[in-house]
Formats: structure tokens, sequence, C-alpha cells
């Protein structure tokens, strides 16, 4: 029996250590840009040796702090995309899912609106349904019971009290109607 040591790692994992990864590459490259940029290889002799480092010297610092503000400016643009992108994922659901609660509050039992496939809660979307669907069949049951109520209770209405049967069975109504959520 062979063991696979094959890891799973989310997706948006994956995109924060592709962003990681490029930033890292961007810095190795603008460290190397700088440096060629600044050095002077042609120098010969010690007065130009001399000169060359006192020209790194006065340059390297400028050079580094622009390449840094590059690099940081990058890294900070690049985590807010992700972050907006993430949030979406997220954010979408939720509102999908509250859209949905107020429905099923404002106008009974409804269809509820369904998340996209590529969002992210899809295990709480489908409780959600779930859930949804469970209260719609003790609804449904709700009604039939009080149906079979007032129907066993039609011969003894016209015998009896009739008020009395007929404040209870419209207390049932009004309880079956209530239940929506």
């Amino acid at each position: 029996m062979r063991k696979s040591h094959h890891v799973h790692v989310a997706p948006d994992v994956r995109m924060v250590a592709k962003i990681g990864l490029r930033v890292a590459v961007a810095s190795f490259l603008g460290l190397l840009l700088v440096l060629i940029l600044v050095s002077d290889g042609k120098a010969s002799g010690y007065r130009q040796i001399i000169s060359a480092f006192a020209l790194s010297k006065v340059s390297l610092g400028p050079a580094m702090l622009v390449f840094g503000f590059a690099l940081v400016s990058f890294a900070g643009i690049t985590a807010w995309l992700f972050s907006i992108y993430a949030s979406f994922r997220i954010a979408g659901p939720l509102y999908r899912i509250s859209r949905n609660l107020e429905l099923l509050i404002n106008h009974g039992l409804v269809a509820p609106l369904p998340i996209r496939h590529t969002d992210s809660l899809q295990r709480e979307w489908e409780e959600f349904e779930a859930s949804v669907s469970a209260l719609r069949a003790q609804h449904e049951e709700l009604k039939q019971a009080l149906g079979e109520v007032e129907n066993a209770l039609a011969p003894i209405s016209e015998a009896e009290d009739s008020t009395a049967l007929a404040t209870g069975i419209a207390r049932l109504k009004k309880a079956e109607q209530l239940v929506n959520l």
C-alpha cells in the first residue's frame, strides 16, 4: 500500500504563496539592478576605484530608497487586490444568505436565491438550504394537521358549542400563518 505525501493546499493559500514568491523575486532582481547601476566595473586604477566607491556610497542610499518604495507599493497593491478578491468570495455569499433570510421573513417560504459555485461558504449554503427545506416541510405538515383537525371537528362544531371550536380553529390558522420563519 503506497502512502501519498501530497498535501492539499487551499487555493487562497496558494495565491498568497505566489504573491510572496513574486515579491521575493522582484526584490532580488531590484537589488541586482541597483547594484549594477551603482557600481562601475570599468575602473582600472586606484583613483577610478576610489571615485567609483564614493559614487556608489552616495548613490546607493537613494537608489535603495526608491526601489524599496516601489517594492512596498507592489506588495501593498497586490495584497489589497487579493483581499478584495477574497472578501468578494465571502461577502457575496453572506449577502445572498442575508437577502434569502429577509425574503423568507417578509414573503414566506419562497425559493432561496443560490450562491455561485465558485464562492466560499458552500457548506454553510448547503446547511442553509437544508434548514429551509426542513422548515418548509414542517410548515406543510402543520397545514395538513390543521386541515385534518378542521375536518374532524366540522361535524362536532355543528352539534355542540361552535364558538369555542371556531375560536380554537381560528387560533390554529393564525399560528399556521405566523409560522413562516
